[in-house]
C-alpha cells in the first residue's frame, strides 16, 4: 500500500486521549520516519523497526529520562535492523545537524543504544553526563557527529559491544563534571575493571578512524579496557589541551591508555598542544598483551618518553616525533616490551584515509566552520596543525593528479600542514604555499595507489636541499624555496607529502 512507506511520528499533542491510542502500533514495516521534537524522537527509538530511516528535522531535541524507555538516557532505543536492512538516524541535512540533548552534564546519557545495526549519523550530542554509549550493541555505525559538554566520557562502547564503527567525529569538551575530569575521555572501549583482565568485557574489534579529539578532553582521547580485542584506532587527530595530567583521580597524562590486547594504532597525528601534563604518547598497562602501533605522528614535550611500556608487547614501526624528541620509553627498562617488527598476525585491513568531521574547515584538528554549534565556544581550535586526508572536506575533489597546478612551473600545489595525495605524473614536481626553509618534509607511500611504493630523490628547484626516499616513510629538514623537484628510481608515481 502506497502509505507503508512513509510513519509519522504523530505529535503528542495532536492524540487525542480517546481517538488515537492505536497509532504507534498501526505501522510495522520499514519506512521514513520523520520528527520534529524530542518527544516524537523517543517514540520513534522505541519503535524502530528493520530498514527505518529515523529523519531528524529542525526541532527542540531536550530528552526526557523519564520517558526514553530507559530511565539512565534521555533518548533510546533497545531495537535492532539487520545487515541488509539497518535502522538509520539521522539530521533531515546533513548541513543543519540537530542537536540532541541531556539537560545535566551529572546524570544520565544523551543517547543510549542496546541494537544492532544502526547507522547513525550528522547529529550532535550534548549537555549530559555521557554522550554516545552502546551496550551490547553490535555491527553499528556512527558518522560525522559531534559530542561535547559532557560530565564525563563522549563515546563508551561497552558490554560486549562489537564490530562497532566510529568515523569522522568531533570530540571535545569532556570532563565537564566536577571531581569527575580523570573521567573525561574520548573514546572508552570496555568496561572499567580496575586492574583486572578478567573477567573481560568482549567489546571486540571496534574501529575509530578519521576522529578529531580536542581541545579539552581532559582524560585520554582513547581509553581502552583490558579484555578488550582488536580495536583499530587510525587516521585520527589528537589536541591534548586541557588534560588533566596527575592532577585527578584517575590521572590522565597521555593520549592513549592501553589495557586490551591485538590493538592497532596507525596513521594518527596526536599532539601535546604545549599542555605538559602529557609525559608519553601511549600508556600500556600490565593487562595489555600484544599490539601494533606505526605510522603515527606524535608531538611531545621534548624529553617525554613516546611509550610508557609496562607489558609485553608494542610492535612499532615509523613512528615520527615531530618535537625532535628521541626518548622511546619512559624507563630503560621498558626497551624490553618493544619490538621493532609488527605483529602481521593481529593486522586488520586499513579503511582510511577519512573525511573527517564536515564542518572542521580544514580537516581533522582544524577549526570548525561558523555554522558548527561549537564554533563559538571556547573550544574552538584556533591554530591547530592540519591533519588532512586526501578525502578530507577540504580536498575531497582529490589532491592526486587533479591537484590544482602552479601556473608559472606547472607543479602540483600543495598546501603547508596538509597531507596531500599526489600523482606525480609528467610533472615531478610540487609547489608549497609557504618556503620550506626551517621546515620540516614528510612523504609516506601512497594510499590511494598500492600497486607501488615510491622509492626516489627529492631535490629544490628554487632554493637548496635533497633527500633520498628508501622507505615508505620519509623525514628530513634543510630544504629552502618552496619548490621541489621528485623523481622515482623505480617507476612509481604515487607518494603522498606533507610539510610543516
Amino acid at each position: 500500500m502506497p502509505f507503508s512507506r512513509v510513519r509519522r511520528v504523530i505529535p503528542t499533542s495532536l492524540i487525542s486521549a480517546a481517538g488515537l491510542c492505536f497509532v504507534s502500533a498501526s505501522f510495522s514495516h520499514a519506512a521514513t520516519v520523520p520528527v520534529y521534537n524530542a518527544t516524537d524522537l523517543q517514540n520513534a527509538l522505541k519503535t524502530a523497526s528493520q530498514g527505518d530511516d529515523i529523519v531528524v528535522h529542525p526541532g527542540n531535541y531536550t530528552g526526557n529520562r523519564n520517558t526514553s524507555g530507559e530511565s539512565r538516557a534521555h533518548f533510546y532505543s533497545g531495537n535492532s535492523g539487520t545487515a541488509n536492512n539497518p535502522i538509520t538516524l539521522r539530521s533531515a541535512s546533513s548541513s543543519n545537524k540537530q542537536v540532541l540533548k541531556g539537560d545535566d552534564i551529572n546524570n544520565g546519557y544523551v543517547f543510549l543504544l542496546e541494537g544492532d545495526y544502526w547507522i547513525i549519523k550528522d547529529l550532535k550530542f550534548t549537555d549530559s553526563q555521557k554522550g554516545i554509549v552502546l551496550e551490547t550493541a553490535n555491527h553499528n555505525t556512527i558518522d560525522n557527529v559531534e559530542v561535547h559538554n559532557v560530565g564525563q566520557e563522549a563515546v563508551h562502547f561497552r558490554i560486549s559491544s562489537s564490530y562497532n564503527r566510529l568515523s569522522n567525529c568531533y570530540i571535545h569538551n569532556t570532563g565537564k563534571r566536577e571531581g569527575k575530569e580523570g573521567t573525561g575521555e574520548g573514546v572508552y572501549i570496555g568496561t572499567n575493571k580496575g586492574n583486572e583482565a578478567s573477567p573481560p568485557d568482549y567489546s571486540n574489534y571496534n574501529r575509530i578512524g578519521g576522529c578529531s579529539i580536542g581541545p579539552q578532553v581532559t582524560a585520554e582521547a582513547f581509553d581502552i579496557k583490558a579484555g578488550t580485542v582488536g580495536t583499530v584506532i587510525e587516521y585520527n587527530y589528537v589536541d591534548a589541551r586541557g588534560i588533566v595530567g596527575t592532577t585527578a583521580f584517575p590521572q590522565a597524562d597521555s593520549f592513549v591508555d592501553l589495557k586490551g590486547t591485538d590493538v592497532i594504532i596507525r596513521n594518527n597525528e596526536m599532539a601535546y598542544r604545549g599542555d605538559n601534563n602529557v609525559t608519553h604518547a601511549i600508556y600500556s598497562f600490565r593487562e595489555h598483551r600484544q599490539s601494533n602501533v606505526y605510522d603515527n605522528t606524535f608531538n611531545l614535550p621534548v624529553d617525554a618518553g613516546t611509550f610508557r611500556a609496562q607489558e609485553p608487547m608494542i610492535n612499532i614501526s615509523n613512528n615520527y616525533r615531530a618535537d625532535g624528541g628521541s626518548n622511546l620509553v619512559w624507563k630503560e627498562y621498558q626497551s624490553r616490551n618493544i619490538d621493532y617488527s609488527l605483529n602481521q598476525s593481529i593486522e586488520q585491513p586499513n579503511e582510511g584515509p577519512y573525511a573527517c568531521f564536515d564542518e572542521l574547515s580544514g580537516g581533522c584538528g582544524t577549526t570548525p566552520t561558523s555554522s558548527s554549534s561549537s564554533s563559538s565556544s571556547a573550544t574552538a581550535s584556533s591554530s591547530s596543525s592540519h591533519y588532512s586526508s586526501s578525502s578530507s572536506s577540504s580536498s575531497s575533489s582529490s589532491s592526486n593528479s587533479s591537484s590544482s597546478t602552479g601556473s608559472d612551473d606547472n607543479c602540483v600545489a600543495v598546501t603547508y600542514k596538509v597531507r596531500t595525495e599526489i600523482t606525480l605524473g609528467s610533472n615531478h614536481c610540487v609547489t608549497f604555499d609557504q618556503p620550506l626553509q626551517g621546515k620540516t618534509l614528510q612523504l609516506w607511500d601512497s594510499d590511494e595507489n598500492t600497486q607501488c611504493d615510491f622509492r626516489g630523490t627529492i631535490s629544490a628547484i628554487d632554493g637548496s636541499g635533497n633527500a633520498t626516499v628508501t622507505s615508505n616513510y620519509t623525514s628530513a629538514s634543510g630544504f629552502s624555496g618552496s619548490s621541489l623537484s621528485i623523481n622515482s628510481n623505480n617507476g612509481c608515481e604515487y607518494v603522498k607529502i606533507r610539510a610543516y
